[in-house]
C-alpha cells in the first residue's frame, strides 16, 4: 500500500497539480465548486421532501408542502446546468484576464439561446385534445441534461469573448462616463457577434432530425445503449459508461432514454414473474446493477472522509455524509470535486466495476438471493442498507457490507494522499499567516 501510495504521491498528485494549473481544467474545477453551495443546501431540505417513509409523503401531499419543498431541488440541483456555465464561464474569464461577470453574463445568455424555448403540449379544443405549443423552458436542459453543453457554451463562449476584446472590438466612451455604465456598454458589438454565431448555430441543428444541440448530444451519447441486452456483464457496463461520463461533467440523465427503457423492462419483468410464482428473468441483473451504486459508489469515499484530517476534508465529510446516505451525492461530486480531478478518475471507474464483478460472483456461487422486485417501487432516497435489507434479507444486506467495504478500499489510497496534500497545504497557509 505504501508503494502505491507513493506512486500516487509522486505521479498522479502532479498531475492533478498540473491539470488544475491548466486554465481550461482550472475553470472548469472552479467553476463547479463554485455551485457546491447551491447543491448542498438544497440537499438536507430534498431528505425532508423525500424523506422514505410513506405516512410522511402523505402527509406533504395534504399539506400541500410536497411541492414547495419540491421547488427548492428544482431551483438548485434542477438548475445545475445553469450554474455550472456562469460560474464556469466567471471562472474561465478570471483566468484569461478579461473582465468576469460579462463573460459568465453572456456565456449564460447564449446557453439559454440554445435550449428549446417552446415545449409541446395537449389542449382540448371542441372536444377533441390537440397539440398546442407553448413558451416555456423545460427543466430537463436546466439540469443534468445540460452540464454538458453548459461546459462547452461556457468555456468557448468565454474564450471568443476574451479574443474579441483583445482586438478592441469594444465602444470606447468618454472618462467623464461612470466605469459601472462604461464596462457595460462597451462589450456590446462583441455581444452582438456572439449571440448571432449562436443563434446560426441554433438555425443550423434545427434543420436536422435532431431540431436542437441538447437532442443530438443526447442522441450521440445514448445510442450504445438502445440495443443493449439486459444481462449483468451489461449492467456492470452501464454504471461504468456512467461514471466515466460522470466524470467529465456528463450526468446521467443524458442516458435517461435507453437506460429507464433497460431498466423499466427488468423491473416489469421481475414483478410480473414475482406475482406469477415464476422465475424472475432479470433478478440477478438489476440487484448487481443497484449494487454498482452511484458516481462511484460515494459511501466508500464518505467512509475514507470520515477519518480525513485535513479541515477541508473534514467539513466535506460533515456536509457530505447524510445526503449521500440518502443517495444524494451532488454535494461530493461539485464540493471535492470529483469531476474533472484526475485524482479520482480511477476509484470513479473501478467502483463500480469491481463491486459489479465480486456482486455477480458471490450471487450465482456462495451467496444467493432471493430477490423481492416489488421493493424497487420505494422512494429513490431509501438508503442503500435498508433498500437491499427489504429486497434481498440478510444475503443482500451482507452483499451490501462486503461491496461497500471494498469500495471503500478502492477509495482510500487516492483520499489518503488528496488529504495529505490538503493538510500540507493548510500547514503551509497557517505558518504564512503567522509569519504576516
Amino acid at each position: 500500500m505504501n508503494k502505491f501510495e507513493k506512486f500516487l504521491t509522486d505521479k498522479l498528485l502532479p498531475l492533478s497539480e498540473k491539470m488544475q494549473n491548466n486554465l481550461v481544467l482550472g475553470a472548469l474545477s472552479e467553476g463547479f465548486i463554485r455551485t457546491s453551495p447551491a447543491t448542498i443546501g438544497s440537499a438536507f431540505i430534498l431528505i425532508v421532501a423525500n424523506f422514505p417513509i410513506p405516512a410522511w409523503f402523505e402527509l406533504l401531499q395534504k399539506t400541500n408542502l410536497a411541492s414547495s419543498l419540491g421547488a427548492v431541488g428544482n431551483a438548485s440541483i434542477g438548475i445545475m446546468g445553469m450554474l455550472a456555465v456562469y460560474n464556469i464561464a466567471y471562472a474561465y474569464g478570471k483566468r484569461l484576464h478579461t473582465n468576469a461577470q460579462n463573460s459568465g453574463l453572456i456565456a449564460l445568455a447564449s446557453y439559454f439561446i440554445l435550449i428549446p424555448q417552446q415545449i409541446v403540449t395537449h389542449v382540448e379544443q371542441n372536444g377533441k385534445w390537440v397539440e398546442s405549443a407553448v413558451n416555456a423552458v423545460s427543466f430537463d436542459y436546466l439540469g443534468g441534461q445540460g452540464i454538458f453543453i453548459g461546459m462547452l457554451v461556457a468555456l468557448l463562449i468565454t474564450k471568443l469573448y476574451s479574443i474579441l476584446a483583445a482586438r478592441k472590438f469594444t465602444i470606447k466612451l468618454p472618462d467623464s462616463v461612470p466605469p459601472m455604465v462604461s464596462e457595460s456598454l462597451a462589450p456590446t458589438f462583441i455581444v452582438t457577434i456572439i449571440f448571432l454565431i449562436v443563434c446560426g448555430i441554433r438555425i443550423a441543428f434545427s434543420f436536422t432530425p435532431f431540431n436542437d444541440i441538447f437532442s443530438f448530444i443526447t442522441e450521440m451519447i445514448s445510442a450504445p445503449l438502445n440495443n443493449l441486452m439486459a444481462n449483468p456483464l451489461t449492467m456492470i457496463f452501464i454504471q461504468v459508461l456512467l461514471c466515466f461520463l460522470w466524470f467529465f461533467g456528463i450526468h446521467n440523465a443524458v442516458l435517461s432514454g435507453p437506460l429507464s427503457a433497460v431498466t423499466l423492462t427488468m423491473i416489469t419483468a421481475n414483478i410480473d414473474a414475482f406475482t406469477s410464482g415464476k422465475t424472475l428473468p432479470f433478478a440477478i441483473a438489476y440487484m448487481v446493477y443497484g449494487v454498482c451504486g452511484a458516481a462511484g459508489n460515494t459511501m466508500g469515499l464518505i467512509i475514507n472522509l470520515m477519518f480525513a484530517k485535513s479541515k477541508r476534508y473534514k467539513e466535506m465529510f460533515k456536509l457530505g455524509a447524510l445526503p449521500t446516505v440518502f443517495n444524494i451525492t451532488e454535494p461530493l461530486v461539485f464540493g471535492l470535486p470529483i469531476i474533472m480531478n484526475p485524482m479520482y478518475f480511477f476509484p470513479m471507474i473501478l467502483s463500480p466495476l469491481v463491486s459489479g464483478l465480486v456482486s455477480w460472483g458471490l450471487m450465482t456461487t456462495v451467496l444467493p438471493i432471493t430477490y423481492n422486485p416489488t421493493v424497487e417501487n420505494i422512494p429513490w432516497t431509501t438508503p442503500g442498507f435498508v433498500k437491499f435489507a427489504l429486497s434481498g434479507g440478510w444475503q443482500f444486506f451482507l452483499m451490501y457490507i462486503i461491496t461497500t467495504a471494498i469500495v471503500t478500499l478502492i477509495w482510500y489510497p487516492f483520499v489518503r494522499v488528496a488529504d495529505k496534500k490538503e493538510l500540507e497545504i493548510e500547514r503551509n497557509q497557517t505558518k504564512q499567516d503567522v509569519s504576516v
